[in-house]
C-alpha cells in the first residue's frame, strides 16, 4: 500500500509545504518497515519539487482530468487511485476538490488540517462529504482540532492531534547574539509595514530590523539564531511555524498568536500583542529593546526552551505518525 500526501506546488518558503515533507519522509520511514511506502504528490506537475529545504521522501507524479465547474478550477481523479494500492492525505484545502471524490471510490484518505481558518473554503455540502468520508482527520493544534469539531459535528472520534518537529540542531539558541530584530515581511505585509513605520524614529542606531526573506532553511535559521526579537505577524493560522523556530533560537517573540500558536505562548518568551494594534506593537518593540540594553548579557530561558523542544520534538512527532498509520489500518 501507498500512502500518498499531496501537496500544493509551491515554490517560496511556506512552512506548511515543509511540515507535509517532512511528515511523509517519517511516514515513509516508518512504513517501510511495514512493507508499505509513501510519497509526494504535486498534482498536473512534469518536474516540481521544492527546494529550499533537504528531503528524501519520494516525490510521485500523477495527473488529473481538468474539468472547469466555476470557482475553482476541479480535477476528475477517476481511475487516477486504487482502492486496493493506494490511500491518500489531502491538505484542507483540497478537501473541497477531491474528497467527494475519493469517498465515491472508495479510495481510503485522511485529511490533514494545518489551519483550521482554511477549512470553510468550498461548497459545505462537500466539504461535509469529504470530512464525513475520510477515515482520519488529523490536526496540526489544539486550536484546529477544535475548529473541525465545532465545523463537523460527528467527526470528533476521527480527530487526531499531530506535532510537527522542529530541527534542535538549527534552531538552538547558543550562537553569538546582534542587536536584531527580525520578521517575516509575506506574513499581514500591511501590518509589519506599519509596525515599521511607527519605529523609524525611535529605535536605537545600534538596532537594526532584518526581513527574512528569500532565505533556504539554513539561511533562516542563521539568521534567527543571531537575532534577539522576532516580531510575529500570524493571521488565523494552525500552529505558526517562525514564531517557535524563532523562540527555539533564543529569540523574545513579539506579536500575533494567530490563535493556533497560543498553546506554546509561554510568557517567558512569548509578548502578545492584540491583532491590528501596530502602535501597541511597536511600542512593546521598543520597550524591550529599552530592557535588553540595560541587562549586561541577553537572556535565554532554558526551561521554556527545554519545554518547547519537548513538545515539538522529533521523538513526539514519531509517535503522532505511529498512530496515524495504526488509525489508516497500516
Amino acid at each position: 500500500m501507498e500512502l500518498v500526501y499531496l501537496c500544493h506546488p509551491i515554490k517560496k518558503a511556506v512552512g506548511g509545504v515543509k511540515v507535509i515533507y517532512r511528515q511523509a519522509e517519517l511516514v515513509n520511514q516508518l512504513l517501510s518497515e511495514r512493507g508499505h511506502s509513501a510519497s509526494v504528490m504535486h498534482p498536473n506537475t512534469w518536474t516540481f519539487r521544492v527546494r529550499w529545504f533537504e528531503s528524501q521522501v519520494p516525490v510521485k507524479r500523477g495527473f488529473f482530468k481538468w474539468r472547469w465547474v466555476g470557482k475553482p478550477s476541479l480535477s476528475g481523479i477517476d481511475g487516477c487511485f486504487d482502492p486496493q494500492r493506494h490511500m491518500l492525505v489531502l491538505p484542507e484545502l483540497w478537501a473541497r476538490k477531491y474528497g467527494d471524490q475519493l469517498a465515491r471510490m472508495k479510495v481510503p484518505f485522511a485529511i490533514f488540517v494545518q489551519n483550521g481558518y482554511y477549512i470553510s473554503k468550498g461548497c459545505a455540502k462537500i466539504l461535509n462529504e469529504a470530512y464525513q468520508g475520510a477515515r482520519c482527520i488529523l490536526t496540526i493544534s489544539d486550536d484546529a482540532s477544535r475548529c473541525v469539531a465545532m465545523a463537523f459535528p460527528g467527526t470528533e472520534s476521527k480527530i487526531l492531534r499531530v506535532h510537527y518537529s522542529v530541527d534542535a540542531s538549527c534552531f538552538n539558541p547558543r550562537q553569538a547574539k546582534e542587536n536584531l530584530i527580525t520578521y517575516m515581511p509575506r506574513k499581514l505585509a500591511d501590518h509589519s509595514s506599519k509596525v515599521l513605520f511607527f519605529l523609524r524614529n525611535h529605535l536605537p542606531s545600534h538596532w537594526r530590523v532584518v526581513p527574512i526573506d528569500g532565505l533556504n532553511e539554513v539561511g533562516v535559521a542563521e539568521l534567527l539564531q543571531r537575532s534577539k526579537i522576532f516580531m510575529s505577524f500570524s493571521h488565523f493560522e494552525g500552529c505558526p511555524l517562525p514564531p517557535l523556530e524563532a523562540a527555539l533560537s533564543g529569540n523574545q517573540v513579539i506579536g500575533y498568536t494567530g490563535q493556533g500558536a497560543k498553546e506554546y505562548w509561554l510568557p517567558e518568551i512569548f509578548d502578545v500583542v492584540e491583532s491590528g494594534d501596530v502602535v501597541r506593537f511597536a511600542q512593546k518593540v521598543l520597550d524591550k529593546v529599552e530592557v535588553l540594553d540595560a541587562m549586561d548579557h541577553f537572556p535565554i530561558f532554558d526551561e521554556a526552551i527545554d519545554q518547547l523542544s519537548k513538545t515539538y520534538s522529533a521523538a513526539q512527532e514519531r509517535q503522532d505518525m505511529n498512530a496515524f498509520i495504526q488509525s489508516m489500518g497500516l
